[in-house]
């Protein structure tokens, strides 16, 4: 699919605001994955090797996950390598995120790709995940041992920030390493759609 189709497409799908972001700015990194696609439902993925990090009283345990869930919800869904640098790839745009907007009117996934750590770096990376999800009990943190999503979403980039709307249509995306003004346009997109969905 071009360029073009592809803008055509989601000034057809989405709001009309986010339809004229989109072709300000030339949203190139689309090619990053065949799967992904904006104004298109993002396919779900099954993590049954690894899974949602759930903290109890005296530890927690990893139970399977199925997701995008919590349809009806504008959602955030990371998905990053389990390594030193894929750990803080987003950092800068989700803690804008974190002091700018209101982190009850979205959902937030963070899906790490443990696959992709080296094998004396997994037990630390899961303690990182599992010590990030006690600090953040509001959002859903995944351990993907056998790297599912990305195959699942066909990420050649390793690592995406996707924005789903509330049907789960995608509504923009970063895929790798954010360039340019990926980051800026991804969060004036989501403040933009929640903006849109306050019924106020």
């Amino acid at each position: 699919m071009t360029a073009e189709r592809m803008l055509i497409r989601a000034a057809n799908t989405l709001p009309r605001f986010l339809s004229a972001l989109l072709l300000t700015v030339g949203w190139n990194s689309a090619f990053a994955s065949t799967v992904v696609e904006i104004g298109k439902i993002l396919p779900p993925i099954s993590i049954t090797q690894g899974g949602q990090v759930v903290i109890e009283k005296d530890g927690y345990r990893i139970a399977p996950w199925s997701g995008p869930r919590n349809l009806g919800q504008i959602q955030v869904i990371q998905y990053v390598p389990g390594t030193r640098r894929g750990g803080g790839l987003y950092d800068p745009l989700t803690e804008r995120m974190r002091t700018e907007l209101e982190f009850a009117s979205y959902r937030i996934t963070a899906i790490v790709n443990l696959e992709a750590a080296a094998v004396f770096a997994k037990p630390f990376v899961r303690a990182t995940v599992v010590a990030k999800q006690r600090a953040f009990s509001l959002a859903t943190l995944v351990l993907d041992e056998a790297g599912t999503g990305e195959v699942g979403w066909d990420l050649t980039e390793e690592s995406a920030f996707i924005v789903t709307d509330a049907s789960g249509r995608v509504v923009d995306a970063i895929f790798g390493e954010p360039r340019d003004n990926d980051a800026a346009r991804i969060f004036h997109t989501l403040a933009g759609l929640l903006k849109s969905n306050d019924p106020q």
